[in-house]
């Protein structure tokens, strides 16, 4: 990479802003692995407050995610309408996600899964048909404790924005290179942060980055 060191120091720097004035993010507890992919296909495309909207529609029609996993993916796109953008692709790639897990284990609560060691785990998800780098991460990340740092597209913009990342890497090498910075222990505080402040018409970042700057019209002091 290119003046890694440089990206580096601008990607601490801006995690370091981010992070001024707000309480460290609580991570969510999911008692079912199977709600957090749910949430995680949910909100890969949409914002977080819409993929909640539309999750509390989803288990209020829904009798459960098994009755989910064999609805035609026309009911469920109906069902989530508005708060999710392309909501018959989102469909369809729930259901196909919903289907492998089920093909693999013979159901929805796979204590096989849940009990493989994190590295087993990431790779047995990385083969479900409908899988993402992004619904992965942020499966090992809330549900598994794992170091991981999901990103949505969304976000990988607003790093190449900042000058955080290298805007001609692929996005997996940019994942990649910001998990290698951020530790295990802020994955979670920084992908909220990063998250909520990408989707913001006026960015955080952007008014106190702006803030740093030096003044153009001010001149340094002479020396003596």
């Amino acid at each position: 990479m290119k003046n890694s060191s440089q990206y580096i120091q601008n990607l601490k720097k801006l995690f370091s802003i981010l992070k001024k004035g707000d309480e460290k993010s609580k991570k969510p507890v999911y008692h079912d692995p199977i709600e957090a992919i749910v949430f995680a296909v949910l909100c890969e495309e949409s914002t977080e407050s819409r993929a909640k909207a539309a999750l509390k529609k989803i288990q209020s029609h829904f009798v459960d995610f098994n009755d989910l996993r064999v609805a035609r993916a026309e009911e469920i796109a109906e069902v989530i309408g508005r708060d999710i953008e392309e909501s018959e692709k989102c469909a369809i790639r729930l259901t196909s996600l919903l289907n492998a897990i089920f093909q693999k284990y013979d159901c929805l609560l796979p204590e096989d899964l849940t009990n493989t060691g994190k590295k087993g785990i990431k790779e047995i998800l990385e083969k479900f048909n409908g899988m993402t780098g992004f619904i992965s991460r942020y499966i090992m990340v809330t549900v598994f404790n794992s170091h991981a740092v999901p990103l949505t597209e969304k976000m990988i913009q607003y790093l190449k924005a900042y000058d955080a990342v290298e805007s001609e890497l692929e996005n997996e090498q940019i994942v990649a290179f910001v998990e290698r910075q951020i530790s295990a222990v802020n994955a979670y505080t920084f992908y909220t942060l990063v998250r909520h402040d990408s989707e913001l018409a006026n960015p955080k970042a952007a008014q106190l980055l702006a803030e740093k700057k030096p003044r153009a019209d001010k001149k340094p002091k002479a020396k003596k």
